[in-house]
C-alpha cells in the first residue's frame, strides 16, 4: 500500500504509463484520452504551480468545481504540495461557501468556471485568508481575465500556474518530489465538509490512512482492473465519489470517464459503454422507472415473456445468494430468457456494464433486485463521510436485497442499545475540523455513533433502518421509520418522490412528486384528458390511480404505517429550491417548513386511502 495518495498517483503511473487514465469532453466534443504518465505530469506541474504561489505544506487549498477531470487534477495537486484538499459543492449557497472558506482558512481556491467565480467573488470580502483564485476553464470568448475581477493579483488562469510551476521546477526540480515524501499517512489529507440536511457544514478530517485503509479493502469486494471503464457523474465533493471513484480507479488501474453532467449520463454511457458505476438510488429508480415503463407499455404477449424472463433471472440469482447451482429445467429457462429478453434489456441500459455500487441513502430492494434478475449486479452499500465512505457492502456471490452487507475487513461494528450503528477502525475520522464539542457527542469509548438506527441478522449483513433524528414518533407512541416507507411508495413506476409524515399524530400522510414524462406517457395510454402536465396534476383519473397502487402497495405494512392521505407536488424536488442536499438527500425539516399548510390540510380532509 502506497505511503499516501500522492504516492497513490506516482505508482499507478510508474506501473501503468501509456495506458488510458482517463476520458473527458469539453464544449460537447468528442470524448479525449489522457494516460497514466500525461495526467501525473499535469498533477506535478500544477503543484510545482501551487509552491511557486507560495503554498505550504499544510495549509488548505479548495476546488470549487463540478465532477471532470480539473476536478481531480486539482485535488491530487493539493495533496502533492504537502496540503490539504477541501472540496466544496458546486450548489453550496453563498453562506455556506463563507463558513467553509473561513472554517478551513483556504489560502487557495480551485474554481471551475466564470459562474462559479462571480458565486465565489460575492463573499469574497468576506474570507481574509483566502490569496488566490485558479481558473480551471478559459473565459468566455472575448474575455480577459483581467477583466473578470477588480481586484489585482487575485485571479490567474490554470496555463499561468503551470507556466510558474515550470519556472519553479527548473530552479528547485526537488520540491515537489520533497513535500510529497514528507506526507505521512497519519497525516491530514482532506477536510469534507458534510452537506447536512440541516444545520452548519461540518469539517469531517480525514487522514491518508483513513482512506488508504478503505482501499485496501475493497479489491476483493469490487473488482474492477485495466480493461474496465468507470463512468464518473455524482460530485467529487462527496465522499462516496471520491474515495470508491477517484482514489480507488487510480488504486485499481481502471480508465476513468467523466460524464458531461448528471443529465447526459445516459448520452454518455452510449458512448463510452462503462463496465462500472457508482450511482445514489435516485438514478437507479430513474433507469427502471424508464424500463418498467416500457414493459408495462409493451403488448399482451410480449409482455408476458418479459415478466417470464424476469421472474426466472430472480430465480437463478436468489439461487445463487444462497449458494446453490441452478437445477437443469432453470438453467434451460434461464437459457430461454437470456436469449430472447435479458440481453435485451441489458442493452437498452449498457452493453457492457456489469457492476454498478449504489449508496449515499437507502436503496429500494425491488428495483436492486430488478437489475440483478436481468444480469447487472447492483450491490448497496453504506458508508458516511466520517466512516471514509464505506463500512459495509453487499457481496457479488451473496448479494442479499435490502440490506447493505457484512462490513468490510478492517472495521469493527455494533449496534448500541437504542438500536444505533457504531464503528470504529482505521478508516474513521478523526474527529470535525474545530468542533471538540462535536466530536465528544459522537464519540463514545473509541465507539463512532452513525446517527443510523439498523440491525445486524445471523449472517452480519446490516439493515439500516432510518436515521435516529427521522424517526416519526405517532400519537399513539409506535415509532416509525419514514424511509421505509418511501421506498415502498417509490416502487410505484410513476412516483419520483416521497416524503411521509406523521410526528404526534394519528397517522401518516406523504408529499409525493411525479416523473412528468413517465406519468404523461402513461395518462396517453389511458386516454385521459389533459392540457399539460399541470393540468394532468388534477386529473381524477390520475388521483384514484395513485390512491390505487398506494393502497395496494401499503397493504403489507403495520395499520399504523400506512399512508391515509397525499398530495402531489407540482415539480420535483431540487437542490436549487434548497429541498435536496447536493448528494440528493431529502431536507425533511425543510419540506416540512415549507408545506406546513399543505401537510396540516391533509389531516382536515377525509381519508382517501381506504385501510386493509
Amino acid at each position: 500500500m502506497p505511503q499516501s495518495l500522492a504516492h497513490l498517483l506516482v505508482e499507478r503511473a510508474e506501473k501503468s504509463g501509456p495506458a488510458v487514465a482517463l476520458r473527458y469532453k469539453e464544449n460537447r466534443a468528442p470524448y479525449r484520452d489522457m494516460s497514466w504518465t500525461d495526467l501525473a505530469a499535469l498533477v506535478k506541474d500544477m503543484s510545482f504551480g501551487l509552491a511557486a504561489l507560495g503554498f505550504q505544506a499544510d495549509e488548505r487549498a479548495a476546488v470549487l468545481a463540478p465532477t471532470s477531470h480539473h476536478w481531480v487534477a486539482a485535488d491530487l495537486s493539493i495533496i502533492s504540495a504537502g496540503g490539504v484538499s477541501v472540496p466544496i459543492y458546486p450548489t453550496s449557497s453563498s453562506s455556506d461557501l463563507e463558513h467553509i472558506l473561513n472554517n478551513s482558512e483556504a489560502k487557495i481556491v480551485f474554481v471551475y468556471n466564470e459562474a462559479l467565480l462571480n458565486k465565489l467573488l460575492k463573499v469574497r470580502a468576506k474570507v481574509p485568508h483566502l490569496k488566490k483564485l485558479v481558473l480551471l476553464t478559459a473565459p468566455s470568448k472575448g474575455k480577459s481575465l483581467s477583466e473578470l475581477t477588480v481586484e489585482e493579483g487575485l485571479l490567474i488562469g490554470v496555463e499561468e500556474l503551470l507556466e510558474q510551476g515550470r519556472a519553479l521546477k527548473a530552479e528547485q526540480p526537488e520540491v515537489v518530489d520533497q513535500r510529497r515524501d514528507g506526507v505521512s499517512r497519519e497525516k491530514l489529507a482532506t477536510i469534507i465538509y458534510t452537506s447536512g440536511t440541516t444545520g452548519t457544514p461540518k469539517g469531517v478530517m480525514l487522514t491518508h490512512h483513513n482512506i488508504l485503509s478503505v482501499l485496501a479493502d475493497l479489491p476483493e469486494l469490487l473488482p474492477v482492473g485495466e480493461g474496465d471503464t468507470f463512468l464518473s457523474f455524482l460530485p467529487l465533493s462527496h465522499v462516496f465519489e471520491r474515495v470508491c471513484g477517484e482514489y480507488y480507479w487510480i488504486y485499481s488501474g481502471c480508465t476513468c470517464a467523466y460524464a458531461e453532467g448528471i443529465e447526459y449520463v445516459a448520452k454518455n454511457m452510449g458512448e463510452v459503454q462503462p463496465t462500472h458505476m457508482l450511482v445514489v438510488p435516485r438514478i437507479l429508480d430513474k433507469i427502471y422507472s424508464k424500463v418498467k415503463g416500457g414493459i408495462d407499455g409493451a403488448s399482451g404477449r410480449a409482455r408476458k415473456l418479459i415478466e417470464w424472463s424476469i421472474n426466472v433471472g430472480r430465480e437463478v440469482q436468489a439461487q445463487k445468494n444462497s449458494g446453490k447451482e441452478p437445477g437443469r429445467i432453470l438453467k434451460l429457462k434461464f437459457a430461454i430468457a437470456e436469449k430472447f429478453v435479458l440481453s435485451k434489456l441489458r442493452e437498452r441500459i449498457g452493453a457492457r456494464l456489469k457492476l454498478i455500487i449504489s449508496g449515499g441513502a437507502p436503496a429500494t430492494a425491488e428495483v436492486i433486485e430488478f437489475f440483478n434478475a436481468i444480469g447487472i449486479t447492483v450491490l448497496e452499500g453504506y458508508g458516511l463521510t466520517e466512516t471514509s465512505a464505506p463500512t459495509n457492502v453487499n457481496r457479488i456471490d451473496k448479494n442479499k436485497f435490502g440490506c447493505v452487507g457484512p462490513k468490510l475487513k478492517s472495521v469493527e461494528m455494533k449496534i448500541a442499545d437504542d438500536g444505533e450503528v457504531c464503528f470504529r477502525g482505521p478508516s474513521i475520522f478523526t474527529g470535525y475540523y474545530r468542533a471538540d464539542e462535536m466530536n465528544s457527542e459522537v464519540f463514545n469509548d473509541g465507539w463512532f455513533h452513525t446517527g443510523d438506527i439498523g440491525v445486524i441478522d445471523a449472517d452480519g449483513y446490516l439493515k439500516i433502518t432510518d436515521r435516529k433524528k427521522d424517526i416519526i414518533v405517532n400519537s399513539a407512541g409506535k415509532n416509525i421509520a419514514p424511509q421505509k416507507i418511501e421506498n415502498v411508495l417509490k416502487t410505484i413506476p410513476l412516483i419520483s418522490q416521497a416524503i411521509v409524515f406523521g410526528d404526534k399524530k394519528k397517522t401518516l400522510v406523504a408529499l409525493l412528486t411525479l416523473d412528468e414524462q413517465a406519468t404523461s406517457e402513461f395518462a396517453n395510454e389511458k386516454s385521459w384528458s389533459f392540457k399539460d402536465f399541470s393540468d394532468l396534476l388534477q386529473n381524477p383519473e390520475l388521483n384514484s390511480y395513485l390512491k390505487s397502487e398506494i393502497n395496494k402497495k401499503c397493504a403489507p405494512l403495520a395499520d399504523y404505517e400506512r399512508v391515509r392521505n397525499f398530495s402531489i407536488l407540482p415539480q420535483e424536488l431540487s437542490v436549487e429550491n434548497g429541498e435536496l442536499t447536493a448528494t440528493l438527500k431529502i431536507k425533511r425539516n425543510v419540506l416540512k417548513a415549507k408545506y406546513r399548510d399543505l401537510i396540516e390540510s391533509l389531516y382536515k380532509e377525509e381519508s382517501v386511502l381506504v385501510s386493509r
